[in-house]
């Protein structure tokens, strides 16, 4: 069934629906356990962690909670954390499909609640929903709809692949601060929210502010 973005329609909902939820506290109220640097299994769905401090943890409670918040359900994850960005491949995450999936962000310390730190498990975590979610038909949906020239051709430039795309637009919907998305074109709130449509379905309730800012400057 194809999804037809319409924010004609979705600007009230957003209005109604907006809300907030505090960094530090997931959906159920509960809290992955800090184990320092070993792996173990938490309440939030099943998941395994490999936390270094209770920054860690926190961190990957908040982002969690956004998900959940938005209803958008993820695999099974093992997600750690890493001093530098050696097994990262240079970069400040990584997300490797399998099972479970794993998740790696890498060389954040006293930053960890800072925009890059969140942008960026948010983003690793779009990858995770999107493998999990998104069928061959919706992905080539989405790349019609933006305008791209492949899903996940690492020939093409990081920003023209949709699976970059999408979890781009995934993190800048559920952030829970304003951001400039400079890192994809096409990147208006109102582009954004269109696209997160064209990806879930749901309007970006949790960024309602951004959206309707934008569509008013843009009016």
């Amino acid at each position: 069934m194809s999804i037809a973005p319409s924010l004609a329609s979705g600007l009230g909902l957003l209005a109604t629906l907006a809300f907030w939820v505090a960094p530090g506290t997931a959906s159920d109220g509960a809290r992955p356990t800090y184990v320092g640097a070993t792996v173990a299994p938490s309440s939030l769905g099943g998941h395994a962690f490999e936390f270094r401090d209770e920054a860690d943890a926190a961190l990957t409670e908040w982002a969690l909670g956004r998900f959940a918040i938005a209803g958008l359900n993820l695999p099974t994850l093992l997600v750690s954390f890493h001093d530098d960005k050696e097994r990262c491949g240079g970069h400040p995450g990584l997300y490797q499909s399998g099972t479970p999936a794993r998740i790696h962000l890498c060389g954040f310390n006293w930053d960890r609640f800072l925009v890059k730190a969140k942008m960026t498990l948010l983003h690793e975590l779009g990858h995770a929903w999107a493998a999990d979610t998104l069928t061959a038909e919706a992905r080539q949906r989405f790349v019609d709809f933006r305008g791209l020239p492949t899903w996940g051709d690492d020939q093409w430039l990081w920003k023209e692949q949709g699976s970059e795309q999408a979890a781009e637009v995934i993190a800048w919907a559920l952030l829970d601060q304003e951001v400039r998305m400079s890192s994809i074109p096409d990147s208006q709130p109102l582009s954004l929210a269109q696209a997160y449509f064209q990806l879930t379905g749901t309007m970006p309730t949790l960024r309602v502010v951004d959206v309707l800012s934008g569509h008013r400057q843009q009016a």
